[in-house]
């Protein structure tokens, strides 16, 4: 969790270096990390995107994730939604996968933020534009209150 309280700037308070590379990378499992959770508005938007009921859009789409959390299904190491390198519900993506890199658990440390992000993602490279410390802490707030609504 990204902590508001502290009096001490994060250790990313000079921003940090991330643009999509449109790798599809972020969207595959990687050992037993294959979690994408859809809190209720995410589910609510997929499934207008798609045309469907919230019934028929979570029994086709979802499964519940260990703490009890909905999450996308993961089909052959990937989101269910991955097609190719590309999302196929890119507009109506869940906040999770909008906020990506920046989650508060990414975030706890530089040496989780470099195993986790920097030795995974091109995007995270330091020749790609810097995010501002505000965008980061607002990224991590969405993601926290995505999952929890």
């Amino acid at each position: 969790m990204v902590d508001s309280t502290s009096s001490s700037p994060p250790w990313w308070a000079a921003g940090l270096p991330f643009s999509c590379s449109q790798c599809g990378k972020c969207c595959e499992a990687r050992g037993d990390v294959a979690h994408v959770y859809v809190g209720r508005a995410d589910q609510e938007r997929l499934a207008s995107h798609l045309g469907l009921s919230l019934q028929v859009f979570r029994k086709r789409y979802t499964r519940f994730e260990p703490g009890g959390y909905l999450g996308l299904r993961f089909e052959k190491g990937s989101c269910i939604f991955l097609d190719g390198k590309s999302c196929s519900v890119h507009e109506a993506k869940p906040v999770q996968c909008r906020t990506w890199p920046f989650w508060p658990e990414l975030l706890e440390s530089p040496e989780t933020y470099r195993k986790e992000v920097l030795e995974f993602c091109p995007g995270s490279q330091a020749e790609t534009p810097i995010v501002p410390p505000e965008s980061i802490a607002d990224q991590a707030l969405a993601t926290d209150e995505a999952i929890q609504d």
